[in-house]
C-alpha cells in the first residue's frame, strides 16, 4: 500500500473506475512524461511564464492521478512563479515529491 502523503490510491482508483491496470498505465505515462525536463528548460531560459504553465500542467496531471505530494509542491511552485517570488527551494521540493511518487509507483 503506497504512502497516502505521496499517492492517494483510493482516490486514484476511483478516478479510473477501480481499474488497477488502467491506473498503473496512466501512472506509467506520468513517469515517462518528461514534465520536469520541460520545466527545467523553461526556467533555465528565464521563461517564467512558460515555467508557470509547466508547473500548472504538473499540478493538474498530479491531481488527476491523486499524486498528492506532487500536486501540493507544484501548486506552491506555480504560485511563487506567478508572484515573482523566489522559487529555487520550491523547485527542489517538487523534484523531491516527484522522486517519492516515482518510487511509490514502482512498488505498485
Amino acid at each position: 500500500m503506497p504512502d497516502n502523503s505521496v499517492i492517494d490510491l483510493d482516490s486514484g482508483l476511483s478516478r479510473v473506475g477501480g481499474s488497477m491496470s488502467l491506473y498503473k498505465r496512466l501512472l506509467g505515462k506520468y513517469v515517462e512524461g518528461g514534465y520536469f525536463a520541460k520545466l527545467a528548460e523553461n526556467l533555465g531560459a528565464g521563461s517564467l511564464e512558460a515555467a508557470t504553465g509547466d508547473a500548472h500542467t504538473i499540478k493538474g496531471v498530479a491531481a488527476n492521478l491523486s499524486l498528492v505530494g506532487v500536486q501540493a509542491a507544484a501548486l506552491a511552485l506555480e504560485q511563487a512563479l506567478k508572484n515573482g517570488e523566489p522559487h529555487d527551494a520550491l523547485l527542489g521540493s517538487l523534484r523531491d515529491a516527484d522522486d517519492k511518487a516515482k518510487a511509490e509507483i514502482a512498488l505498485l
